[in-house]
């Protein structure tokens, strides 16, 4: 038969797990409600501009995800090192990358359309797919978005 402090230490167990679970479950719907966010403001700057929407891309935007975790971990913004590599299952003509990190998911869209270089990502008709992955951290939200079309 086990005793007390067994089963006191088996509650304490469960007690914390039970405390992780809402915490990563939160997160991870903080992620889908953000990426939701981005990807429809930026499908509303490409009909503002007179292009179709985007399609997401679930399979890429876990990449993508991945990827923004990653700059959140290191806390600098750099690219994809192999962005083909992830892409090119979909063989794709053109592909191509925004990332950024800001206050808000507005905001890192505002600095992507007012950047030339990702401005001309949102708006390339050779883009017709994306993955987007958003990741909160330390106050600072974290965007990678991968293009795709062809």
């Amino acid at each position: 038969m086990k005793g007390p402090k067994t089963f006191t230490i088996g509650l304490l167990l469960a007690a914390m797990l039970l405390a992780a679970v809402p915490s990563a479950v939160l997160a991870a719907s903080n992620s889908k409600e953000m990426r939701r966010k981005l990807f429809s403001i930026t499908n509303q700057s490409r009909r503002n501009n007179g292009l179709r929407p985007f399609d997401l891309n679930w399979r890429l935007s876990r990449d993508a995800l991945q990827h923004s975790r990653r700059m959140a971990e290191r806390r600098t913004v750099y690219h994809t090192s192999n962005l083909y590599r992830l892409v090119r299952r979909w063989h794709p003509s053109v592909w191509g990358e925004n990332v950024g990190m800001a206050g808000t998911v507005s905001r890192v869209h505002k600095l992507f359309m007012n950047s030339p270089a990702h401005r001309s990502n949102v708006l390339r008709t050779g883009f017709s797919k994306v993955g987007i992955g958003v990741f909160r951290s330390a106050g600072r939200i974290w965007a990678t978005v991968m293009f795709y079309g062809g």
